[in-house]
């Protein structure tokens, strides 16, 4: 039910292109909760996590959204996007890693549920996109942990989709500080992707995350299937949360 689309999987081949292609954006705050929650417990079952744990852990995210009830009932991709940034973690996973994982596996059980979910979200980051606030020079970040096994995949010139979402910032400061050193902590070498935007265009698939419930991460996040090429990359024998290896790619304009 599970399989690796960075494997030689075409974006055109998955699962989550056929159900995203049948999927409509959410007009009701029904339609968006209960998206989120059938991947909340079918997740948590394919897990092996109680389900109270899940119970739980919906509710709280259910009651998160109530409390910016305007959004659910006249800016569902709001609610969505603020769900997305929502910190509470089930069995260490928090909701935005959760639908990503289903992502990165393109799950059978999950998809439709993920496509629904992405769909609302998107409509923020590729449709209604009003009061963009574009990053100085045309420039964010990303922090993370890069395995030394899969260093070879960044070479010069490659173009490739992200089967993610993929969060990034607007501050070099908060990659390293806050996702590099993470890395760094759970043993993984740490990597800065330094993404740069086109300076005429920029880029039609991404936008600032405004509304959040973790304030001053300054969060851009691209849609799923984002295409990237690399353009440079700085190796360290021995990387640091503070000097990491240094990966720059360049976003394209429109996928």
């Amino acid at each position: 039910k599970e399989r690796n689309v960075t494997a030689g999987v075409s974006f055109a081949s998955t699962r989550f292109h056929s159900h995203y292609e049948r999927a409509t954006a959410p007009e009701y705050a029904d339609q968006l909760l209960a998206a989120v929650r059938e991947l909340v417990f079918k997740y948590g079952r394919s897990q092996g996590i109680p389900e109270t744990q899940c119970k739980s852990f919906f509710q709280s995210i259910q009651h998160k959204a109530l409390m910016h009830a305007k959004e659910l009932t006249s800016e569902i991709q709001t609610a969505a996007t603020r769900m997305w940034t929502c910190a509470d973690q089930l069995a260490g996973r928090e909701l935005c890693g959760i639908l990503n994982a289903a992502l990165r596996e393109d799950n059978a059980d999950l998809m439709p549920h993920v496509a629904v979910i992405t769909r609302a979200i998107n409509e923020l980051l590729v449709v209604r996109r009003t009061g963009l606030h574009p990053p100085d020079n045309n420039v964010v970040y990303r922090g993370g942990g890069l395995p030394a096994q899969h260093q070879a995949f960044f070479t010069k010139g490659k173009q490739y989709r992200v089967p993610m979402f993929l969060a990034s910032s607007f501050q070099k400061k908060i990659a390293q500080q806050v996702f590099c050193r993470r890395a760094q902590q759970d043993g993984l070498p740490p990597v800065l992707w330094v993404i740069h935007l086109d300076a005429e265009w920029g880029c039609m698939h991404v936008n600032h995350v405004q509304k959040t419930q973790c304030a001053g991460e300054g969060e851009y996040l691209f849609v799923p299937y984002a295409v990237f090429t690399v353009q440079d990359t700085q190796w360290s024998d021995s990387p640091t949360w503070m000097q990491p290896h240094v990966v720059a790619l360049r976003a394209a304009v429109d996928n």
